[in-house]
C-alpha cells in the first residue's frame, strides 16, 4: 500500500529529472530513450513528491548498453506486515532490470511474450496451456521470468500450478488474438492471502504491452 503510487525520477549526472508524479501500481509506461553507457540513480518517492523530497527507495544502475531494449519492474513491498515468500526469497521492494526486452514480436503473425511472478507471498509454479502438456512456465518462483516466446496470434487457455504437481491453483485466458506482431510481459501480481498482506489486493495476471498499456486477463 505504500507504494500503490510513486513518482519516480531518474538522475543521468545532471540532477533529478521527473519519470512520472503518479505512477499507480499495475501500470506501465512504453519504452523511454534513456542515454547509454551511463550511470545513473532511480529515485521512488510518494506521489506528487518534488526532486527535492526525500525517496522511499533509490536505485544505482550500471550504464545501460546502447540501441539495446529493457524493462525494469517494481517487485516487492514496503514496510511491515507482509507474510513470508514461501520459498524463502527477499521480498523487499526492489527495481529488477529484464535484459534484452522487445517491442515487437521476431515473427510478424506472432505474440512474443515473457512470464514474470510477481507475488511474494505465493510459491514456486508452474503455467501450461489447459488441457495439453505444454508448459509456458516450469518452477518459476517469485522474482523469476521467463526467456520470450513465440506464439501465433491466438485464444489460449491456461492453468497455474503448484510447482511440480496437477493442482491447478488459477485457470485463465489469454486472448492474444488481436496482438499480432506485439511484445508483451505477462506478469503475476498481488497476493495469494490479502488478509496476511496489509489487505493488499489480490492475486491476478496482467499483460503489459511494448506501448505501456496494461491488460488483465480474466
Amino acid at each position: 500500500p505504500a507504494a500503490a503510487s510513486v513518482a519516480v525520477y531518474a538522475d543521468f549526472g545532471m540532477g533529478q529529472s521527473l519519470v512520472s508524479s503518479s505512477f499507480a501500481f499495475r501500470t506501465a509506461t512504453g519504452f523511454l530513450s534513456v542515454p547509454p553507457a551511463t550511470l545513473f540513480t532511480v529515485y521512488v518517492k510518494a506521489a506528487g513528491s518534488s526532486a527535492s523530497d526525500p525517496a522511499i527507495y533509490t536505485q544505482n544502475f550500471p550504464g545501460l548498453q546502447a540501441d539495446s531494449n529493457y524493462a525494469v519492474i517494481a517487485q516487492g513491498v514496503v514496510g511491515t506486515g507482509f507474510a513470508s515468500n514461501p520459498n524463502s526469497l527477499s521480498t523487499a521492494f526492489n527495481l529488477k532490470v529484464v535484459t534484452g526486452a522487445r517491442t515487437a514480436a521476431t515473427n510478424g503473425s506472432n505474440v512474443d511474450f515473457a512470464i514474470y511472478h510477481g507475488v511474494t507471498d505465493a510459491p514456486a509454479v508452474d503455467v501450461k496451456l489447459t488441457g495439453t502438456s505444454t508448459f509456458l512456465a516450469s518452477n518459476a518462483k517469485y522474482n523469476d521470468i521467463t526467456p520470450y516466446l513465440s506464439v501465433p496470434a491466438n485464444w489460449y487457455p491456461i492453468d497455474v500450478l503448484a510447482a511440480g504437481t496437477s493442482t491447478v491453483v488459477a485457470s485463465y485466458v489469454a486472448d492474444l488474438s488481436s496482438l499480432g506482431g506485439g511484445a508483451a510481459i505477462v506478469f503475476a501480481s498481488g497476493f495469494l492471502t490479502p488478509s496476511a498482506n496489509n489487505n493488499g489486493p489480490a492475486f491476478g495476471i496482467f499483460a503489459a504491452l511494448a506501448n505501456g498499456t496494461v491488460v488483465q486477463l480474466p
